[in-house]
């Protein structure tokens, strides 16, 4: 069945390479809007428990920020161009086709027409070009840039047309523009982003609008009544729950006070499957778990003390005891289609570990970051034992989910928690992680063979050729380890029975345009 997969993966690949060698159109689903709501699916509210306090909606300040379920609030607001069906096909959104030319060098993307933002400004080629120019202008420092080194110039056509020029083919250019994880792709409104609300009130095209922020506690959106895919929203309103203890957040899913959550943490989640009033939605993600290594920071600039840290860890254990096999053991971040030959991974092997330890000939204190909840708590004193077990001493500090990224981004830190989040291709992300110019390599990891590897994965038009690449990658993250793997991803969301019209969830986003609370 894996080699099933496997092939309907490359598959994929293939027919995206064709359609650039080609330069022909893409063609385009169309959009999927079932026949009118009956009366019952029309109105109520549906109160989201999330797992961590939202951070912020701006893109330039945010966009290293935005965990999940902010991702998924954000799409009820803002949306992309296009989305991605199963199949890995364009879906019309804000934009109607993308036409490949010179190459694949220049795509053409034609608009949808009557659409307003909600603060009443029209969509129009200006805000889509607007918004991507703020993310590629240098000066701006968005720390995503690196990632969209192969678009030199985002342009307006006409009023509903843009052409992206692109410095030279890019294989993953269609699955970027696809994608609805990061705020990079959602279109904010031009004139909030320019008063300076988008962060804390945003405003976009969505389904729903943004009526309240209390920190803490609540983010509410109400139905856009003059969204134009008419017939849709179905909801009434959203209240997003901050509810960070996962005990705390299923029962209040139990109770009703709530009538979806987000949750990771297995036990939970088999309880849920044996509760008849309750559904459990999965998705099977690519990328990671991780602790990110500070390289720049001894004694981790040391690669054999980075090594004997992936010797000590143990994967399985961690994936067992912190999340109740709820999530798979990875070695590297592409998912479990996405087959190497060799991916050089280190094994747990705690002999070795002490030896390079030894080798290293001091005693190794090592500080780790983590988050302050239950599971980062579980994951701290698991890790301080198997480093205690081959004499490295690392001292657990749980910190709220900010603080934690603050002091990853500015440096401050020698071992963290970390995520290498699920998105329709791992290759960008991988750049903007792990190339030495990126400002957004925050294990300060340097090397000019990495560099090399990214750069001709970025180049590479032929799939088949890529994937090659990119297993070397990923081998080459194994044996100089900027990061340690603590397991897979895989996305769940618990809901009430009542919860009706939930479609399948991709890369961890769930879209509730279509869903419904029964009474």
């Amino acid at each position: 069945m894996r080699k099933n997969r496997s092939r309907r993966c490359r598959s994929k690949w293939i027919r995206i390479s064709i359609a650039v060698s080609t330069m022909l159109p893409i063609v385009l689903f169309a959009l999927n809007i079932p026949a009118a709501a009956s009366g019952s699916r029309i109105g109520g509210t549906l109160t989201f428990g999330t797992e961590s306090e939202f951070a912020g909606f701006e893109v330039i300040k945010f966009a290293s920020r935005l965990a999940i379920n902010g991702s998924i609030a954000a799409n009820t607001v803002m949306e992309p161009l296009f989305r991605l069906d199963s199949e890995e096909n364009l879906v019309p959104v804000l934009g109607l086709s993308a036409e490949a030319a010179d190459g694949g060098k220049l795509w053409t993307v034609k608009l949808r027409k009557g659409v307003s933002f909600h603060d009443g400004t029209a969509f129009t080629a200006d805000a889509v070009v607007s918004h991507w120019r703020r993310m590629l202008d240098p000066a701006n420092k968005f720390r995503g840039r690196s990632a969209l080194g192969a678009i030199v110039a985002v342009e307006k056509t006409d009023e509903h047309t843009v052409a992206f020029r692109l410095k030279h083919p890019w294989l993953p250019f269609q699955r970027t523009l696809g994608s609805t994880r990061t705020l990079a792709n959602l279109i904010p409104s031009p004139k909030a982003v320019e008063q300076g609300i988008q962060s804390r009130a945003p405003v976009g095209t969505g389904p729903f609008r943004f009526k309240q922020w209390i920190s803490g506690d609540r983010f509410v959106v109400v139905k856009n009544p003059d969204y134009w895919q008419k017939g849709r929203p179905y909801l009434y309103e959203i209240v997003f729950r901050s509810l960070v203890d996962p005990q705390t957040r299923y029962a209040s899913l139990q109770s009703g006070q709530v009538d979806m959550i987000w949750m990771d943490r297995g036990n939970l989640i088999r309880k849920a499957e044996k509760d008849p009033t309750l559904a459990v939605h999965r998705s099977e993600d690519n990328g990671a778990e991780i602790f990110i290594l500070n390289t720049a920071r001894p004694p981790l600039d040391d690669i054999n003390v980075r090594r004997a840290l992936a010797h000590a860890n143990n994967q399985a254990l961690q994936v067992k005891m912190a999340y109740q096999d709820s999530i798979p053991v990875v070695t590297h971040p592409f998912g479990a289609d996405f087959q190497c030959a060799d991916d050089g991974y280190l094994v747990y092997d705690p002999a070795s570990a002490r030896k390079l330890n030894g080798n290293h000939g001091q005693r190794i204190e090592l500080e780790l970051l983590h988050s302050s909840s239950k599971r980062g708590r579980d994951i701290g004193e698991i890790t301080q034992q198997l480093l205690k077990d081959v004499g490295i001493q690392a001292t657990p500090v749980g910190l709220e989910f900010g603080p934690v990224v603050k002091k990853v981004i500015s440096g401050d830190y020698q071992v963290s928690t970390w995520r290498i989040s699920p998105r329709p291709d791992q290759g960008p992300a991988l750049f903007r992680a792990l190339h030495s110019a990126s400002r957004a390599n925050f294990s300060r990891y340097k090397s000019p063979e990495m560099d090399e590897l990214l750069l001709a994965q970025r180049m590479e038009t032929d799939p088949i050729k890529r994937q090659e690449i990119l297993c070397r990658i990923a081998r080459q993250i194994n044996q100089d380890v900027p990061l340690i793997y603590r397991g897979g991803m895989r996305s769940h969301v618990i809901t009430r029975t009542g919860v009706k019209g939930l479609t399948d969830m991709q890369y961890g986003i769930v879209r509730l345009t279509e869903v419904w609370v029964e009474p």
